[in-house]
């Protein structure tokens, strides 16, 4: 009789409408880490109103999680962390962490941690959203010290716009944007978790020569670090291929204001 093999579990805290963050970090996650879900309902007519009314459910979503006994829970959500901007965040993040005594990544944190990490301090960043949502993720990132040389969107206004895009053609966008600051940037940031650029992260940081970061590979990264899985993970960019501290724990805080 075969027996489950999972020695680590990552809770995830996903918009109602998101498909990708489960179906790819199974393929992607080392032996033995397995992924438990819970979920928020969002409604997507309704706006930033509609956005608040979900945040509402954030610590119910955690505690289902921690009642699973995971080791640690990935806040699953870039535009939510955008919003809130880089204090906020890391004080929503502090508050769980504190009521559950679970530790936990939000998206945009972890994308912060992952570009300082890597040194990236002039980035592209592409998404799959509106030109016109960039904003509070620009300025999230510059508080962090980190430039946007240029964020350009597909302009899908949904979840299943975001979902719908294929690898091959995040790589051909991402290239495309990219070409224009080839010798300025330090690297591309591939922006939403429910957009799957991590697919297409190392074809990519093999083609520029320079780190690539997903929504995804940076949630990851920072989850099962926080997990204590410090082993490489290959095939999704140089982020991942390394060893992995966590950083949190190193520098004594959630990130780290340059």
């Amino acid at each position: 009789m075969e027996q489950l093999d999972v020695r680590t579990k990552i809770g995830l805290v996903v918009v109602s409408a998101s498909s990708v963050s489960e179906l790819r970090y199974p393929k992607a996650a080392p032996p033995g880490v397995a992924f438990l879900t819970s979920r928020m309902m969002l409604d997507t007519g309704g706006g930033i109103e509609a956005l608040i009314e979900m945040e509402s459910n954030a610590s119910r979503a955690v505690g289902e999680l921690v009642s699973a006994k995971v080791d640690s829970v990935a806040y699953c959500c870039t535009v939510s962390g955008a919003l809130r901007g880089m204090e906020g965040d890391r004080a929503f993040c502090q508050e769980l962490e504190a009521k559950w005594n679970t530790p936990i990544t939000s998206t945009m944190l972890a994308v912060a941690e992952a570009l300082q990490h890597l040194g990236l301090r002039k980035v592209v960043v592409t998404t799959p959203y509106q030109d016109s949502h960039h904003a509070a993720e620009r300025a999230y990132l510059k508080d962090a010290g980190i430039e946007a040389l240029t964020m350009q969107g597909m302009g899908f206004e949904d979840a299943e716009g975001f979902a719908s895009v294929a690898p091959r053609e995040i790589f051909d966008f991402a290239m495309n944007a990219w070409s224009d600051y080839a010798d300025e940037a330090d690297g591309l940031f591939i922006s939403c978790m429910n957009h799957d650029g991590m697919a297409a992260a190392q074809a990519l940081e093999d083609t520029i020569g320079k780190p690539v970061v997903t929504s995804h590979t940076a949630t990851l990264w920072s989850a099962l670090s926080q997990a204590g899985v410090s082993g490489p993970l290959l095939g999704y960019g140089r982020l991942l291929a390394e060893p992995r501290v966590d950083l949190r724990k190193k520098t004594g805080g959630i990130i780290q204001t340059l």
